[in-house]
């Protein structure tokens, strides 16, 4: 389509010069207002997130055992969701999980049985990283918590499937929510 063929459109449209004007003002106004709109839902949609990961923890915290979460999209093999990923990378956990990936892993090695299953890898290197919860290196996951009113270990369970993908030499994977 070539420019003269636009204006002869938009001509036989209706659209003059004239009219182009407040037409564009009026679709800046509903891009503002759509925004100012949208602002305020996408901020209750976080924090109701955050609100149902907190149920989540109680309810395990006292024994049951849930078997979906924001952060962990169902099926097998355990991934973390796009929001657990988020987690993971705005937490710096991914950050550690790569720059002590080799000593992570010999501490893996030592708490697995011999020949372990894949789930064996997956809760061991959970329960390690969780473990690993009030070791100094987990500073900026804390942090992260304490700032987004977050429990830690769940972002550490998240993580510990990325540890588990690295201890098995596979890449590091994200789910569907």
């Amino acid at each position: 389509m070539t420019f003269a063929d636009f204006v002869n459109l938009a001509q036989f449209l209706g659209l003059t010069p004239s009219s182009i004007f407040p037409l564009i003002l009026l679709g800046g106004v509903v891009i503002w207002v759509g925004y100012k709109f949208i602002s305020p839902i996408k901020k209750s949609i976080r924090r109701i997130s955050n609100a149902c990961i907190e149920i989540q923890t109680i309810f395990e915290n006292n024994g049951t055992v849930l078997r979906h979460h924001l952060v962990e999209a169902p099926g097998s093999p355990l991934q973390p969701t796009p929001y657990g990923e988020k987690l993971i990378k705005e937490s710096g956990l991914e950050k550690i999980l790569d720059e002590q990936k080799g000593v992570l892993i010999a501490e893996l090695k030592k708490q697995l049985a011999e020949s372990p299953t894949e789930y064996d890898v997956q809760e061991k290197a959970r329960g390690l990283l969780i473990a690993q919860k009030d070791d100094s290196i987990m500073n900026p996951v804390k942090e992260y918590a304490y700032k987004n009113g977050l429990n830690v270990e769940i972002i550490l369970k998240a993580g510990g499937l990325w540890l588990r993908d690295d201890f098995l030499s596979t890449p590091r994977q994200t789910g569907k929510e």
